[in-house]
């Protein structure tokens, strides 16, 4: 204080510094996760490459064609109304099983239609009220004119000459059909609708039968109805999933069904519509597994490093896959379904084999890489000491024990599929190198060593991602 008593302008400085609050320094912009922006131009790609082989609705077409083939599309529940014995017609030796059905829903709902069954090992055992699905096939022709003249195979005898519009898938075309009028005696009339059976011979269309359509040949004995049974255990799985997992094992339900929807919607339309079934397989899975990861475990770094591991093997499968398949000839057709495929024009069977390799371990992959990345997770926070190596060796090492039970769970799956088909090979007494070397077992063998390669790949890679850039950017752990 000076002598008349006002303050030194020194001292009000420092009175000043001493009082007054410290300015907060300018804080550093927050830096953004590359990796939050790596796994948003994943999405990207993943959506782009789905939009470029997105259906077009040939598939719709496919369908209309086995229905034109007799191949039965429509199918209703029905009622077991009761269930009798009597001798089979035609052959009066052996006693036939006859049930009398009653259609529940459909076009012909209260129809009631009866079926004989043959003695058969695969003749099903059913009591009055069981409910069964019945097939429904769909008329394909249309008569439009009865004409009885000459035969064309014998001038001397004469024939009912039916002509007919089929629906061939393709807009309809005009057909003509003979039969013996004393066997098919006012049978057709103009305007009925009928069932054609008929085939392409070299582009030469040539029906194989006509029959009228009324409900009784329209309606067969399909399979048992089983949706109620599946229903019961569908939400018996998601209570048991809730009740463990909480929100998370909510989200990964939620998950579950975008991934069978994108399965039903996206996969295997596109593959009907003849896009490249390995390029559908490798979107398609990435796709459940983008969304199915992120819904399950969060978005964050962790789920996005098993990402990126789960794509990198994914395309790698995916490769070994084209190599191996083309390497061994497999034609695609060693199961009997598959033949009916070639009915259809742009339906890559082969490709299709590629691809169910490549979605087969999509699964495996999803399941190794998450575990991976969450060790590393895990091993850090257990022991916040670790280093970059330490964090590598321990994950290492349980991901050495995972892979050493996911092959021999992959072999198991794949043998179960195929159990029935190898007991057949036993009883031929077939050696094993024959076994192996047919295409139905070579093909699983393929699909189990190309997975496990798959697999083995996956886990230094997601390992190697996740301990080098566990907390790289100084973000807490997710």
């Amino acid at each position: 204080m000076a002598d008349d008593g006002s303050l030194d302008p020194d001292q009000i400085d420092e009175w000043l510094a001493h009082v007054a609050p410290d300015e907060p320094e300018a804080s550093e912009p927050r830096r953004v996760d590359p990796f939050v922006v790596f796994g948003v131009v994943l999405g990207i790609v993943i959506l782009l490459g789905m939009i470029l082989l997105r259906p077009t609705g040939a598939s719709q077409a496919q369908s209309d064609d086995l229905a034109a083939l007799g191949i039965p599309t429509d199918f209703h529940r029905a009622t077991v109304l009761n269930v009798s014995e009597r001798s089979c017609a035609g052959l009066e030796s052996l006693i036939c099983t006859v049930i009398r059905f009653e259609v529940t829903e459909g076009p012909d709902e209260g129809f009631v239609f009866v079926q004989e069954f043959p003695p058969s090992v695969t003749m099903p055992v059913l009591a009055p009220s069981d409910r069964v699905v019945p097939s429904r096939v769909t008329p394909s022709g249309t008569v439009n004119a009865v004409v009885t003249g000459p035969c064309s195979f014998d001038t001397e005898t004469r024939c009912d000459s039916i002509e007919l519009t089929i629906d061939d898938g393709e807009g309809g075309r005009e057909a003509t059909f003979e039969v013996f009028p004393d066997d098919e005696a006012g049978v057709f009339a103009v305007g009925d609708e009928v069932i054609v059976d008929f085939m392409y011979d070299s582009d030469r269309l040539e029906i194989l039968s006509v029959r009228p359509a009324d409900p009784q040949s329209l309606y067969q004995f399909a399979d048992i109805d089983r949706r109620m049974v599946l229903i019961v255990v569908a939400v018996a799985f998601g209570l048991v999933v809730v009740a463990l997992g909480g929100w998370r094992g909510a989200t990964a339900l939620i998950g579950l069904a975008i991934s069978v929807t994108i399965l039903l919607m996206f996969v295997l339309p596109a593959i009907l519509d003849g896009r490249s079934p390995v390029l559908v397989a490798v979107f398609g899975s990435a796709a459940i597994a983008y969304v199915a990861m992120y819904l399950a475990h969060g978005i964050n770094r962790m789920t996005t490093i098993a990402l990126v591991g789960m794509t990198a093997a994914l395309v790698l499968t995916a490769l070994l896959s084209s190599i191996v398949v083309a390497a061994a000839r497999f034609t695609g057709f060693a199961v009997e379904e598959t033949s009916l495929l070639t009915f259809f024009e742009g339906i890559d069977v082969s490709g299709l084999l590629l691809a169910g390799i490549v979605l087969g371990a999509a699964g495996a992959l999803d399941d190794v890489t998450i575990t991976q990345a969450s060790t590393v997770w895990e091993l850090q926070e257990a022991n916040p000491s670790l280093d970059r190596k330490g964090r590598f060796r321990g994950a290492l090492r349980v991901g050495r024990d995972h892979i050493a039970s996911m092959v021999n769970t992959l072999l198991l799956a794949y043998a179960g599929a195929s159990l029935p088909l190898l007991v057949l090979f036993i009883v031929a007494h077939q050696s094993l190198g024959t076994i192996a070397n047919s295409e139905v077992v070579a093909v699983e063998i393929v699909r189990t060593l190309v997975g496990s390669i798959g697999l083995v790949a996956a886990v230094p890679l997601t390992t190697w991602l996740a301990a080098r850039f566990y907390h790289a950017d100084g973000e807490p752990a997710a």
